[in-house]
């Protein structure tokens, strides 16, 4: 007769391992079940970046996950990981996860966007456009920066043209003409001798109008579609835009962490924005490495890069190069903290400009160019990461920028700009778009305060500053910029919190 205790053993054995497996594949379905890409109520727009959504079409043959069709169509309209994106294939997908011809939710702006590009015709061009131009004026500046990002996205498939002055209608029988500047745009269709284009208006926000005349435009910006500040605004306007990823028409930005002993032992921590020239060197603004009363040991700086949901290129993700340290910094000579507080304004932010080599290199394609602002050309680009937002979430500003104050000797051109900046803004670049790239024509430094203004400014570059930059890179002696310590040390663990 079989032992009962044995039996006994092997029942409550295989009923454990039944348990566990069902365990297992309850928590490998949940898993399964779990949609990659954030709700559209999410804060975030794009998967993190280490949600390891780099394989396309699934995650494996032996996997028991596979990506939905939807999911497949957001991965290929965005371009995620390794491949380039591709409207075609995010548009097939997108279509094989239609149920009874009825879009998904999450795909409410794609589907927008696949009917401006011609791909789909279930409702018309003039109702896409309505859809992104409803997220854009609804008052909900998530909603409205997503909108823009998908056109922003959409505009990389799309021929960009320029508008020519005196033949832009608003309507296609070409009797109603639009009292438009000539612009950068899109053409969608063409027929006969007229064209259908995209535009942004005043508020950034799209729009159709009909064009006899068009010439090819290789030069605009990458944010076409972004708010802007109100024309014959009192001070700044907060214009500001969240990017979830970085322009490829933009040098690459990230935090800049500065870390401080105070005379107490406490340690102080500060957050600005670097952006990178070369591949040991980045630039921000020197008051970026003081304490705001000026009295704090600057003991370490490090470059982040870890800023989330996708905007970490990927060659800088999958080598790990998402927190660096900076071994040495160069301040500018007559860089003063006390001058903000003593009404030194003109030589405070006129010095505004850092210096600053990584311990370790960073795999640049191409070298950004600086160059001395264009004082006919007003409107200036920033990539930016302000202490008001979300951590380390990037910001983007395009803004009219006036002469202020011009600069004495070995000091910057100081610009005023049109709109707002905060904390963390301080040391971002800006960039001048004019017959050919975006160059970085100066720094940004703080915002002034005084009866009669309140406005952030920028130091601006000038030939010789320019000369002074180059020279520091490439390893020369500098008459402007000098180095700065960094007391790196055991101090900056004792410090109190």
């Amino acid at each position: 007769m079989p032992n009962s205790s044995g039996l006994a053993a092997v029942r409550t054995a295989s009923i454990g391992l039944v348990l566990m497996f069902l365990l297992c594949c309850h928590k490998s379905f949940a898993e399964c079940e779990t949609p990659r890409f954030p709700a559209p109520t999410s804060h975030s727009l794009l998967p993190l970046v280490d949600s390891q959504f780099y394989i396309p079409e699934g995650v494996s043959k032996s996997s028991h996950c596979q990506y939905s069709k939807a999911e497949l169509a957001q991965y290929y309209f965005w371009g995620l990981g390794l491949p380039a994106p591709d409207i075609e294939k995010a548009f097939k997908f997108a279509r094989q996860s239609l149920k009874s011809d009825k879009w998904p939710y999450e795909l409410a702006l794609l589907h927008a966007a696949f009917v401006i590009k011609g791909l789909d015709n279930s409702i018309s061009k003039v109702e896409a456009v309505r859809r992104f131009q409803r997220e854009i004026l609804s008052g909900d500046a998530l909603r409205r920066d997503k909108a823009l990002a998908t056109l922003n996205q959409l505009s990389e498939f799309l021929p960009r043209v320029k508008t020519v002055a005196d033949a832009v209608y608003l309507d296609s029988a070409l009797k109603q003409p639009a009292a438009l500047v000539p612009a950068s745009g899109f053409k969608l269709t063409a027929r006969a001798n007229k064209f259908l284009i995209l535009l942004a208006d005043d508020n950034g926000a799209p729009g159709l109008y009909w064009a006899t005349a068009l010439a090819d435009d290789s030069t605009s910006p990458h944010l076409v579609f972004q708010r802007r500040a109100s024309l014959g605004a009192h001070g700044a306007e907060d214009i500001r835009q969240q990017l979830w990823r970085f322009p490829s028409s933009m040098p690459l930005s990230g935090v800049l962490l500065s870390r401080f002993i105070q005379s107490d032992g406490s340690l102080f921590e500060s957050r600005c924005t670097a952006t990178v020239l070369a591949a040991e060197w980045l630039i921000s603004a020197s008051h970026c490495l003081y304490t705001p009363n000026g009295e704090g040991q600057l003991q370490s700086l490090q470059f982040r890069i870890d800023s989330f949901s996708g905007s970490i290129p990927v060659a800088i993700a999958q080598n790990n190069h998402r927190a660096m340290a900076i071994s040495s910094a160069w301040q500018h000579r007559q860089h003063h903290p006390q001058d903000q507080h003593n009404g030194q304004l003109g030589r405070y932010s006129g010095s505004d400009i850092a210096l600053l080599k990584l311990a370790t290199p960073i795999p640049l394609a191409k070298h950004p160019k600086l160059a001395v602002p264009d004082r006919q050309s007003v409107w200036v680009e920033s990539l930016s990461y302000p202490n008001d937002k979300p951590f380390n979430t990037l910001w983007a500003s395009r803004c009219r920028s006036t002469l202020w104050r011009e600069g004495e000797q070995a000091l910057s051109d100081l610009y005023v700009l049109d709109c707002f900046s905060h904390a963390g803004q301080s040391g971002a670049v800006l960039i001048q778009r004019g017959a050919g790239e975006g160059q970085i024509v100066g720094v940004l430094s703080a915002r002034i305060y005084n009866d009669s203004i309140n406005q952030p400014v920028f130091a601006a570059f000038t030939g010789a500053l320019i000369k002074e930059i180059r020279s520091i890179i490439a390893g020369e002696p500098s008459s402007v910029f000098i180095r700065m310590p960094i007391n790196s040390g055991p101090n900056l663990a004792e410090a109190n919190p």
